[in-house]
This record gives C-alpha cells, structure tokens and sequence, in this order.
C-alpha cells in the first residue's frame, strides 16, 4: 500500500504541474492512481491547415515492395518499431512537425539504429506516427472538434516512408465523432502497405464534451470495431496484416478491456502514453502495456522529466516504441 500511494503522490503532483505549464492540445499528464480522471487541460493552441500544404522533398513514385515488411505474429515477435510522433503543421505537438520532413526520416533511422545495436537479435523498424485527426476546442466545420491533415501533405510522407523503408503510423484522435467513422476515414491510406492506425482515446468526447476539458474514453466494442474493419479490409484487399495502436495513460481510457477480442490479423499494441518520471512510466507499463499481447512505451522528448535510456527502454522489451 506504501508503494501505490507513492505513485499517486507523484501523478497528482505530475498533474498539478501539468495544469500549469500546458500550452498545446497535445500534452498528457497522468492522473491520479491511473483511474480517477482528475487532471483536465484546456487546449490552447488551435491548429489551421496551412494555405499551401506541407512542403515535402519530391520522390519518385516509390516501389511498394520497398515499403517494409509484412507484419505478422512472426515480425512483431522479433523485431521492435521506433517512431517519431506529431503533426506536420506544428511543432508543439511533438518531433514529426518540429523537423524538415528527410531531415525527421534521417533521425529516427538513425535512433532505430541506436535500439538495433542495443536489442541483441531482434530487427529495429523506424516509423512515422502522423496525427491526421487532431482534436480541437473549436467545433470545425463539422462539428466533431477535429482537423484533419491535407491529404497530399499526408501521401507525400506516406511516399517518403515508403522510399526510405519506414513504417507510418495514421493516429486519429476522435473528437466528437466515433471510432467507427474515423476509422473509416482513413482506409485510403491503410490500403497501402506500409501504413498502420492509432487511437487515441484521450481526446475522444462524449456529446457535449469538449477536447481538453477532461480526459475522454472508448470502450472495448470501439476497439473491436476498429479491428473488424481493418480486418475486413486485409482480407478483402489481399494486404498483411496491420497493426492498431491504442494510446492509454489512465485506466477509464479504456473500458470494459476483458471485452477486447484478438482479431487474426490485426496486431492489436496497448501503448503507456503520458509524461512523467521513468519509475511511474514503468508502473504504467506494467498496468496498461505490459499485460497486452504486444506492448508500446511513449517517450516525451521535452516532457518526461528524465528521460528513459534506450536501454532503459529496452529493459521493458516494448514491440512499439514512440517519441513526441
């Protein structure tokens, strides 16, 4: 009992902090005990999609076979993903947007290398994680309290992966529209071989809840939902099979987990969101991650206070590893 009033002693200072420093949309505290959602932010920061699009480096039109592998039980047993996570229209919401966009792909294979010369055998895969619905505290035009990413800004780092080997990650943070609709949205590119999905279920809102004032939720038949219709489209287009990261950093994030089914083809990552010190991030690991058939570790470059060696990282044995 010692030991878990001392971890809610820190999420609540974590939180308190947190209220008082955070400028953008995207920045997570933890709250307290990981089940009672009492830390709230307020977006401050309103993203605007960009007059012109993101400007990216012109490729030719890459080869799909140069895409990345197939991912199957076999690959996520044996090879670990490092992914650089934001959105290309700010830097504030994380590394992605902070860097010109060969300049990111060069760094984050160059950090995969580092984990590749760390992890003995296993294989290291870089990765973008792009947010393409992002949440606001403004209606929008459709009043889901979301922005999307224009779509040529989206393909052309789909492209650009793609050329270089890497991964893509397609995070949609929901609003409030659902999981089904969203998912739907983004198939387009989950077509493609080299692209994935993530949820992010702290910014998806119940009606008349807005993005920011409270931490949201998804249940269980959500997920299932989402692995359905990935599953669907696997089989339907032929493809591998895909992976589906789901964001959590308090226990109501997500409910009714028992409830989740294992879907044959989607490789279903609990990912320990959330910024903090290295001993609550292992703690959170180990509630929310770790239990999952294949478990994720985010890292926050400037948030986390200390932030976790490779090595300390690799000591979790993550399948997904992602920084902000």
């Amino acid at each position: 009992m010692r030991t878990w009033g001392f971890v809610i002693a820190i999420e609540l200072a974590l939180a308190a902090v947190g209220m008082a420093v955070v400028t953008l949309i995207l920045v997570q505290p933890f709250s307290a005990g990981g089940a009672d959602e009492t830390a709230a932010l307020a977006p401050a920061v309103e993203l605007r999609e960009p007059s012109t699009p993101v400007p990216v480096t012109p490729s030719p039109t890459p080869d799909p076979l140069r895409c990345g592998p197939t991912v199957d039980g076999a690959y996520m047993s044996t090879a670990q993903i490092v992914s650089y996570y934001g959105s290309p229209y700010t830097a504030q919401m994380g590394i992605l947007g902070a860097m010109e966009p060969r300049a990111l792909v060069e760094e984050v294979k160059a950090h995969a290398a580092r984990y590749d010369a760390l992890n003995g055998l296993r294989s290291v895969r870089p990765a973008l994680h792009i947010v393409y619905g992002t949440a606001q505290g403004s209606p929008g035009v459709d009043g889901d309290y979301l922005l999307y990413l224009d779509d040529e800004t989206m393909q052309e780092y789909i492209d650009l992966a793609c050329e270089e080997g890497l991964l893509v990650f397609v995070d949609m943070q929901i609003g409030r529209s659902d999981v089904e609709t969203e998912v739907r949205r983004v198939l387009e590119y989950l077509e493609q071989p080299n692209v994935h999905l993530a949820i992010d279920p702290e910014f998806a809102m119940a009606p008349g809840e807005v993005p920011g004032q409270r931490i949201g939720t998804i249940d269980a038949a959500d997920v299932n939902a989402a692995q359905s219709i990935v599953e669907t489209l696997i089989e339907g287009e032929g493809l591998g099979d895909k992976i589906l990261v789901v964001h959590q950093f308090t226990e109501k994030m997500v409910t009714r987990p028992e409830l989740i089914a294992d879907f044959e083809r989607v490789r279903l990552v609990m990912d320990m969101d959330g910024f903090g010190p290295a001993g609550v991030k292992q703690v959170k690991y180990g509630w929310f991650a770790e239990p999952a058939e294949y478990a994720g570790i985010k890292l926050f470059f400037e948030y986390d206070e200390g932030l976790m060696s490779e090595a300390e990282v690799l000591a979790l044995d993550p399948n997904v590893i992602i920084y902000q």
